[in-house]
């Protein structure tokens, strides 16, 4: 019985079906999955891994992180002794060149004798010389990388990797599970909390609330439209809610739900407009799985390939709040567009950028890299 071994230091609500749908595929073909996950003392970032096992066979090894000079540098204790015992054919991990971990991991798979391809998200956080580097000494390590978009394809390419050493995957949720509820009922759900809600258009953001999200262009937009029509309904938690709250406390158009995980879907069925201005990714899948027409910035790259503009939404080209404000307006002044824009993401959703899709493009590359 072969192995394959995904490295994942943390697993959330949403890679949930990803790791079943995986593990599913892999032991229908005879072989062995096993999901390897970090134990962590604190999460502070306002992203909360799953405290329970998603697969059959699920192991943690002890993850330590430092920031260093703006950088985070990771080790995984126990990873490789785990990976050494296991075996494995081949081994999947996040490619974060900031992990000593996977360096030692790179060291290994030519004595271990397995193929190491990448879950490329292609988003840096720390771009300059001395990372560029670093980057194109440590993708090309990799035997294949499935991008999360086109994005993670170049990035990849850029330091390293050839084209054939990369497949698109479309990172996404798996919509078919994804039970919507008429509007008028999601309303009424969400006015039980928010009566001030009513009447309003609501525009939408679903996630961790970080810096980097940059929802402060949401709600100077809201400024400069003074559109008493409109209201921003804030959904998630995280180290900088109280930043927003603190600016936005005198104000009757901005609300906070907070962390929502089970029952979500209301607050995306109930919403007029999503909106993604700052770093993010899988919100623009399930806002358009909602049938939401979705306004986003580069978010983690994904939105190149999710938004076609003017179609299904609009991507933001220059990034400022004025640019959002602009196309809030012209959402709002438009229902029909709203309506015909929400149903234009609904089908790109279940069919190009589908889970079943998704599932069938990461499981050929794992059949690939075992046939050696």
């Amino acid at each position: 019985m072969r192995t394959i071994v995904f490295v994942f230091d943390d697993v959330m609500h949403y890679h949930r079906e990803t790791f079943r749908a995986i593990e599913a595929y892999v032991r229908a073909r005879g072989d062995r999955f096993v999901l390897l996950t970090a134990r962590r003392d604190r999460v502070v970032s306002g992203r909360t891994p799953l405290a329970e096992a998603v697969v059959s066979e699920q192991h943690t090894y002890t993850l330590h992180e430092w920031r260093v000079r703006g950088f985070s540098v990771r080790y995984q204790r126990g990873l490789l002794e785990k990976i050494s015992s296991l075996r494995p054919i081949v081994v999947v991990t996040v490619c974060h060149s900031g992990t000593l971990t996977e360096w030692l991991v790179i060291a290994r798979k030519r004595r271990l004798n397995f193929k190491l391809l990448a879950w490329q998200c292609g988003y840096e956080y720390n771009p300059g010389r001395i990372k560029d580097l670093v980057l194109s000494k440590f993708i090309p390590h990799f035997d294949h990388h499935l991008a999360y978009h086109s994005n993670a394809k170049h990035y990849a390419m850029r330091y390293g990797a050839r084209a054939d050493q990369v497949t698109v995957m479309h990172n996404t949720i798996d919509e078919a599970n994804i039970a919507c509820m008429p509007k008028d009922q999601a309303r009424a759900m969400i006015l039980e909390q928010f009566p001030q809600l009513a009447g309003k258009l609501i525009v939408l953001y679903v996630g961790a609330v970080l810096k980097e999200k940059r929802l402060e262009m949401v709600i100077r937009a809201l400024d400069e439209l003074s559109d008493a029509r409109l209201a921003f309904l804030i959904v998630g938690d995280g180290p900088h809610v109280g930043r927003l709250r603190e600016m936005t406390e005198k104000r009757s158009d901005v609300f906070f739900a907070g962390r929502v995980v089970s029952g979500v879907g209301q607050y995306f069925d109930a919403a007029d407009i999503f909106v993604l201005p700052g770093t993010g990714g899988l919100a623009l899948n399930e806002a358009m799985a909602h049938s939401l027409p979705v306004i986003s910035g580069y978010a983690d790259g994904s939105a190149d390939d999710l938004i076609h503009d003017g179609v299904n939404g609009f991507r933001l080209k220059e990034g400022d709040w004025s640019e959002l404000a602009r196309r809030i307006s012209e959402l709002a002044d438009e229902p029909e567009v709203r309506l015909s824009m929400g149903k234009a993401s609904r089908t790109l959703i279940t069919t190009r950028f589908s889970f079943a899709s998704f599932i069938s493009r990461a499981t050929r590359v794992l059949d690939n890299a075992s046939n050696r």
